[in-house]
């Protein structure tokens, strides 16, 4: 009897231990099935990739986790976690580091077998390391009601587009005719104050002879841009001290806003206090758009590669990359996607001029933004935001115009030339 119970006893301990096991590998394989999938989140495009990934899980049972990560701290967080060897599934990103250049994965084949855009890909030793995900402009709106109530004509044709003297005029006239307390407010984004130099005429900053240089345009065009930041023009504080310019364009009282295409359906949805409007932006020497995006990129080691995968080829599937598109309101980087991007007659006014913006905007906008992109990745070192952060060193008042420009090129030069 003894003997008995004992054996009994040794059973049951070995059924407990043989259900632990299935259950821990049950809970293992339901854990692995889970993805995080980094996206900086706002209640558009960050909205639109939760609401598919939502979607996607209600028809696989693949269970993704969107983390929504700050814009500007994307790019440390993940490279963090890829230090650490726990690098995310997937990430939507504008940028890049070098430590991520050995995790991310080769995504070829989905850029050929879903017809996308080849010449916005980020490529590596032949190797396809981001998918372009969406396509972005630089663009300006203008608060409408401001313009009427002072009597100030703006661009409806591209036979009607100001110069930038012009255009710093009619915002003068604004602001004295009307209550409103600035003219213009721009993103603090190297990306929109880069359109800002295309259009003077800057060839960028580039690589010549070993070391980077630029041409005399940009000198013109940053001094032109450091004056309009007088506190009445635009406010300084955007820039030197990272106040909210969208918020502020809601507001009603800013006359202009340089920004991007991503701002339309945010603008239909939620500007309620005045009527907006898209209009072509200003140029001096050529007329410009800073062409940019964000990526998809997959890590390996992330320990569900596969699943990453299939999620991926399911978002640029057709039907799929459209819905996609139309929620967030991105232009389409999958070549024959047609987007109803469900929006009134403002809407549809405003896509329609950063079509002709980007169809009229010099190539060298496109070419230097995909080549930094690149190069982010590539070299051992980055330079991300060398402009932008020299660029408010010289409107706080630390250093000049000629300082920022020569600092600017000693820093490409250290982090990209080989």
């Amino acid at each position: 009897m003894k003997k008995f119970k004992i054996s009994l006893l040794l059973l049951l301990t070995c059924l407990l231990v043989v259900v632990s096991a299935c259950s821990n590998s049950d809970k293992a394989a339901s854990e692995k099935k889970k993805m995080q999938f980094f996206v900086s989140g706002d209640n558009v495009e960050g909205a639109a990739l939760a609401t598919m990934s939502k979607k996607y899980s209600e028809e696989t049972g693949v269970e993704i986790e969107v983390v929504d990560v700050p814009f500007n701290d994307m790019v440390t967080r993940i490279t963090n976690m890829v230090q650490a060897g726990n690098p995310p599934a997937l990430a939507r990103t504008a940028g890049f580091n070098p430590i991520w250049r050995d995790s991310l994965a080769d995504l070829s084949a989905t850029l050929s077998d879903k017809n996308l855009r080849e010449d916005l890909a980020i490529k590596d030793d032949g190797k396809v390391k981001g998918l372009p995900l969406d396509l972005t402009a630089v663009g300006l709106y203008i608060n409408k009601d401001l313009f009427d109530k002072a009597g100030v004509k703006y661009p409806t044709t591209e036979e009607d587009v100001w110069t930038w003297d012009e255009f710093r005029t009619a915002l003068e006239t604004v602001i004295e005719k009307t209550d409103a307390k600035y003219g213009l407010v721009m993103d603090q984004s190297e990306h929109r104050l880069s359109t800002l130099l295309y259009q003077f005429g800057s060839k960028g900053f580039y690589e010549e002879n070993g070391q980077y240089t630029t041409n005399a345009e940009t000198k013109k065009a940053l001094n032109y841009f450091v004056k309009l930041n007088d506190d009445k023009i635009m406010p300084k504080a955007v820039w030197s001290a990272g106040e909210d310019p969208s918020s502020m364009f809601k507001s009603g009282q800013v006359a202009a806003y340089y920004s991007g295409v991503w701002q339309i359906k945010d603008f239909e949805k939620n500007i309620k206090n005045f009527e907006w409007a898209s209009v072509y932006m200003p140029y001096e020497k050529v007329r410009a758009t800073n062409l940019g995006g964000n990526y998809i990129v997959k890590f390996e080691g992330s320990g569900v590669e596969k699943e990453a995968q299939k999620f991926i080829d399911w978002l640029y599937t057709k039907e799929n990359y459209e819905e996609l598109a139309s929620l967030g309101g991105y232009l389409p980087v999958v070549a024959d996607a047609k987007v109803d991007y469900a929006v009134g007659e403002q809407g549809t006014k405003s896509y329609e001029v950063y079509r002709n913006e980007m169809k009229a905007s010099d190539p060298i906008a496109a070419k230097l933004k995909a080549e930094l992109d690149v190069l982010q990745l590539t070299s051992e070192k980055t330079a991300n935001n060398a402009i932008r952060d020299n660029v408010v060193k010289t409107l706080n008042g630390e250093q000049s115009v000629e300082d920022t420009i020569k600092n600017v090129n000693e820093k490409l030069t250290d982090a990209y030339v080989k």
